[in-house]
């Protein structure tokens, strides 16, 4: 993944989603929020801007969260939503970059998988799941591909626009349900939002 590609939309990326996906994209990433174990050392991958990370901690407040995240602005972003006595630690990074003296419990991916090309996804799921624990949950909110005409449309229409404003590299939405399972993550829950084309799951290691 390019470091910092998000840069250049970083201020308007959560207002473009809400205004493609409404409230969607809002309920589908908090659904599973409270299944998350109070005081769990929790990884959250491409956190955004930072609206997720201040929902989880008004749920979770004891909870420490480790936030990797490609964009510098994303990450400033973040910083302005946080309240210093919350324990969070922000990396500037990708999968790479991840603290390898923890063990999370809990890690949050929504929206991340489908950055990449299938072939590397195996790699990325990998280098993730190392950095948990054996009985750790992964919540991981995306697109499916329902295989209907107008997701097949957002589809090719959204990787267009992040290939030219983000330099994204990847142009298919990769078959991320399909490499969680190959990594042994078993899915215990899911749900869908938006006409079937976002789910939203809880998997275990």
């Amino acid at each position: 993944m390019i470091l910092n590609g998000f840069n250049r939309i970083a201020f308007i990326y959560d207002f473009l989603a809400k205004l493609v996906y409404g409230h969607h994209i809002v309920d589908a990433q908090e659904y599973f929020l409270n299944k998350i174990r109070d005081y769990s050392k929790i990884l959250i991958m491409g956190g955004g801007s930072g609206w997720l990370l201040a929902a989880l901690l008004k749920k979770k407040p004891n909870c420490e969260v480790w936030y990797i995240e490609a964009s510098e602005k994303m990450i400033a972003l973040s910083k302005i939503k946080v309240d210093k006595k919350h324990k969070v630690h922000f990396v500037h990074g990708t999968e790479e970059n991840i603290p390898s003296s923890i063990q999370y419990d809990v890690v949050i991916a929504n929206f991340y998988l489908d950055l990449f090309a299938d072939r590397q996804l195996t790699h990325v799921i990998s280098k993730i799941r190392a950095s948990l624990k054996g009985e750790s949950l992964w919540v991981v909110t995306d697109f499916i591909d329902g295989n209907r005409w107008w997701q097949k449309v957002l589809l090719k229409t959204m990787y267009l626009f992040f290939r030219i404003t983000c330099s994204l590299e990847s142009h298919d939405l990769p078959a991320w349900g399909k490499r969680l399972e190959q990594a042994k993550a078993r899915e215990i829950e899911s749900a869908f939002f938006y006409g079937g084309f976002i789910k939203t799951a809880l998997y275990q290691r």
